[in-house]
């Protein structure tokens, strides 16, 4: 008997049965040469396949060169036709669905690999910073529904069993569809009806060409969260039009558009919490009485997805799950709950792909790397005793692969509990998922029965053990700073301990950019008090991936924090003042001052150790002080090298 009865329930899409009722959705993976599937494609869907997923929907195929964008996406031309046959053969050999994507995207593809210009429905840019884009004739619109038929019969040649046509996102469609981005005076533009006039004529197109051969189904947004866009209300609408007059197979339902901060709700992170827009969702699907509806957005575990379907769903996608563990569905099957690797919804992978490289994952630094890096990974060829000092998330993960390859491996950790600033950086707002990784290697370690011993390390300790190598995953630690005219000012830790802030005013003084700076800012602001963030670079928060980074901003200005950029800081005056234009500003009523600045590491064992003659490896931290994401990699690639 499973607890998760109706996760694991099969159902019908469009004639196509699925051996559950979890899904991967579509999403870029960067991992295109020449925009063209590779073998990283195969592995990375495969492996998801095996693990048990249901359905897996590839990432999208770019129906036009002008809509190319990122040079690691897919064209979808007939060069591409042996790369997706591989997908699709290996997919479905593992026992899953497999359907494709095919999508424009419009105004924010701007090409910059092609140095042509992007496509849209009117001369309106994505953002302030964006490329204006050529407002298509109607010419350029019949060439590119022309585009959408011949990528879906790409599909179907392929060996895809269905074709998701995008609506959302503010995709081309979805710009379309949206009174923000088509300002159009035609037929195309003004009403709902007008609005959806090409979408509709594109989806017609489809239809008509491979309608009767594959299920055919749309991704839309529920709401496009940006002010005079589309709403909930006409994503009801638009939501009943399609159930009640075209032969949908499904329509899979999510929100957002590519406009700033929007986009960063489509992929919500942590401070979000579970499901936060599953009301949204159900009440556009209460209006769907014909066409299985399908869910994405942060759908963290097997409860929430099971929520999710006992509320009316047929399916749920749980993508950065699947991300961070490709087996969580196998593993759940099992009884096995306890082993999945938990997604913190970090948004390290996203903000990846947002920098045109290829997707990673910081639970999971396998990503992208399935056929070198097995979930298994290959026995040491001779196991050693190794010692492990550090219980942060670098040196758990390098403990728990080596114990996993053969090692003796003893964790010695000063603090007595694993985790590391993980276990400050979980005190935060917003930030106590953080935690669930620090239980997940917890568990871990446990389970393969590794020692964590309360000690802080002296080299003479670690050479009485013998060891065949170390590995130092001791951090870095952050050091009070005296501020001239104020004294000692506060330290990160101090501020997420916990203190009383109502009624008083924080001054950051931000010289790292990262979620450790929000962190303090946010959990001061919710807990009363005034706060000012200063920094030198001209964004804030520059170090969080992008996505995140929009809706942190958002949030924190909601609480009313101040971000004072291109600027500096005289403590003593309690001014800030702007580099680029010299305004001085005061800041009344300062009580406290924290510095946010990178940490020093904490090396210095390993020259001791090194002296004499223990094979030494540093990682995270006390190598450079960086993300999350860097530390678990490292630990990673210790693990199985060692």
């Amino acid at each position: 008997m499973t607890a998760w009865p109706r996760v694991f329930s099969p159902v019908e899409i469009g004639g196509v049965r699925l051996r559950n009722r979890v899904f991967v959705s579509a999403h870029t993976t960067n991992f295109g040469q020449d925009f063209l599937p590779t073998d990283r494609h195969v592995a990375y869907h495969a492996e998801r396949a095996r693990g048990g997923a249901g359905l897996i929907v590839t990432e999208p195929l770019r129906v036009h060169p002008t809509s190319l964008g990122r040079a690691g996406g897919l064209a979808s031309i007939p060069a591409a036709l042996p790369g997706l046959q591989r997908i699709t053969e290996a997919v479905r050999g593992a026992g899953a669905a497999v359907f494709t994507q095919i999508t424009h995207a419009g105004r924010h593809s701007e090409n910059v690999f092609r140095r042509t210009a992007a496509w849209g429905p009117s001369a309106r840019r994505w953002n302030a910073a964006g490329s204006t884009p050529h407002a298509m004739s109607r010419r350029d619109m019949t060439e590119v529904r022309d585009a959408y038929v011949r990528a879906a019969h790409l599909a179907v040649a392929a060996g895809f069993q269905g074709v998701e046509i995008h609506f959302g996102h503010g995709h081309l469609l979805h710009q379309f569809i949206s009174p923000h981005s088509n300002v159009r005076e035609d037929s195309y533009g003004g009403s709902l009806d007008n609005r959806l006039r090409y979408p509709l004529e594109v989806l017609d197109a489809v239809l008509d060409a491979i309608g009767s051969a594959v299920a055919v189904g749309v991704r839309m947004s529920v709401d496009e969260l940006v002010a005079e866009g589309q709403d909930l209300q006409q994503g009801k609408d638009i939501a009943a039009l399609l159930d009640g007059t075209r032969p949908l197979a499904f329509l899979n339902l999510s929100l957002a558009s590519y406009t700033v901060p929007s986009i960063g709700h489509h992929v919500a992170d942590m401070s979000e919490g579970h499901t936060p827009y599953l009301a949204q969702t159900l009440a556009v699907a209460a209006g769907c009485t014909r066409t299985p509806v399908l869910a994405a957005c942060r759908f963290v575990d097997l409860d929430d997805a099971e929520r999710g379907l006992a509320a009316g769903l047929a399916a749920v996608a749980m993508t950065r799950a699947h991300i961070a563990d490709p087996h969580l569905l196998a593993k759940a099957g099992q009884g096995r709950a306890a082993d999945i690797r938990p997604c913190v919804s970090c948004n390290f992978c996203i903000g990846e792909i947002a920098g045109h490289r290829p997707i990673t994952c910081m639970v999971n630094p396998a990503v992208g790397r399935e056929t070198e890096w097995p979930e298994v990974p290959e026995p040491a060829a001779t196991p050693g005793r190794i010692v492990v000092i550090g219980g942060g998330p670098a040196g758990a993960e390098a403990a728990a692969l080596a114990a996993e390859r053969g090692h003796t491996v003893t964790v010695w950790e000063a603090a007595g509990e694993l985790g590391g600033q993980l276990r400050i950086g979980r005190r935060g707002a917003g930030r106590g998922h953080l935690d669930r990784l620090r239980r997940h290697q917890q568990r871990r370690l446990a389970r393969l029965g590794v020692p964590v011993r309360p000690r802080r390390a002296t080299a003479a300790d670690v050479l009485a053990e013998a060891p065949t190598a170390v590995v130092l995953a001791t951090g870095g630690v952050r050091r009070p700073r005296d501020i001239p005219g104020w004294g000692t000012a506060l330290t990160p830790d101090d501020v997420l301990r916990g203190r009383e802030w109502s009624g008083r005013t924080l001054l950051v003084l931000d010289d790292e950019g990262s979620w450790t700076t929000a962190s303090v800012a946010e959990t001061a602001a919710r807990c009363g008090a005034a706060v000012h963030v200063v920094s030198a670079p001209a964004a804030p928060l520059w170090a969080v991936s992008e996505y995140s980074r929009m809706t942190a901003v958002e949030r924190l200005r909601g609480l009313g924090v101040r971000f004072w950029t291109s600027s500096t800081v005289d403590v003593r005056a309690a001014t800030v003042t702007n580099s680029l234009t010299d305004a001085r500003s005061a800041l009344p009523g300062l009580t406290d001052v924290v510095v946010v600045e990178p940490p020093d590491p904490e090396d210095a064992l390993a020259g001791e150790l090194a002296e004499a003659g223990v094979p030494v490896h540093l990682a995270g931290d006390a190598v450079a002080p960086r993300s999350l994401l860097e530390a678990v990699a490292e630990g990673h690639v210790l693990g199985r090298s060692i």
